[in-house]
């Protein structure tokens, strides 16, 4: 699982090569999922979060008001 330095289970949400959301975890190098917009991905991390206790989700690059 990728955990950070604290041991922290992350998922990342963050814009693509191919211009969509990625939700990533932390570590590994293939998206979990892919969005067209950050809204849809950053659900879809705050959902897995939800589901690992102690886990939390991080967003690169999104706007102020999507976190």
């Amino acid at each position: 699982m990728g955990f950070d330095e604290k041991g922290t289970l992350v998922f990342r949400v963050a814009r693509g090569k191919d211009n969509k959301w990625n939700v990533n975890e932390t570590g590994f190098d293939k998206p979990l999922a892919s969005f067209d917009n950050e809204k849809d991905a950053r659900t879809y991390a705050d959902d897995l979060a939800k589901t690992k206790p102690g886990s939390k989700v991080v967003v690169e690059g999104g706007s102020a008001a999507a976190r």
